[in-house]
């Protein structure tokens, strides 16, 4: 189990390229209140995270990755317009829409703590959640709901225009509900206590935003 010396280094080291991802804009927009209550606990730090998207990949089949390339990535909402102009620019293979739902995963510093964020994140509907492995970090957990959605856009023939509208209504509405359970599971981890430090402050409550980049 990782020593407390090294737990310190590694989740300040999480906590200044969170920092530095939020001031170049690489996070997801809407992910940080989310990150803020996971970084906020003793014994746990954010590693990756997604708060649920909406991509458009031109690929034979929706899981390759060889031979796969995104087009198109929103984690807000997918316009109608939007969809039109994807659908009419030349593609490869087959164009497959995909939304998916909030992933989420954190390094905690023993398996009491994993376990507790386990339970917690379950009993608010991220069911597709488990513990992956241990190492010199700590233990790492992945926290996923089975919030998703994969639809083929278009092969030889395009849809029409009213099917179009009825898939970007039904894509916002599985995306808002992931969205629904990304709050809900920072509600339920800030519920559970154990926050100390915002994750842009240090204890004495000065920004650390541009001191940790």
């Amino acid at each position: 189990m990782v020593n407390d010396s090294e737990w310190i280094r590694f989740k300040e080291e999480a906590r200044a390229r969170l920092l530095r991802d939020r001031e170049i804009g690489y996070l997801d927009p809407d992910i940080w209140d989310l990150l803020e209550a996971f970084m906020g606990r003793e014994k746990t730090f954010t590693y990756s995270s997604c708060s649920g998207r909406i991509t458009v990949i031109d690929s034979f089949y929706p899981w390759s990755r060889k031979d796969s390339s995104v087009i198109y990535k929103n984690h807000l909402m997918l316009p109608s317009d939007e969809l039109l102009r994807i659908i009419e620019r030349k593609h490869m293979r087959r164009l497959w829409l995909i939304v998916q739902g909030p992933i989420l995963h954190a390094y905690t510093k023993d398996y009491e703590e994993a376990w507790t964020i386990l339970k917690t994140a379950r009993e608010v509907g991220f069911k597709h959640s488990g513990i992956l492995v241990e190492n010199r970090k700590g233990v790492l957990v992945e926290l996923r709901t089975g919030i998703r959605m994969v639809h083929l856009l278009k092969d030889k023939v395009p849809p029409t225009l009213e099917e179009m509208e009825e898939i970007v209504k039904v894509a916002n509405e599985i995306l808002a509900k992931g969205k629904e359970k990304k709050d809900q599971l920072r509600e339920a981890i800030l519920s559970i206590g154990n926050n100390s430090v915002k994750l842009g402050e240090n204890p004495e409550g000065e920004s650390q935003l541009h001191n940790s980049v």
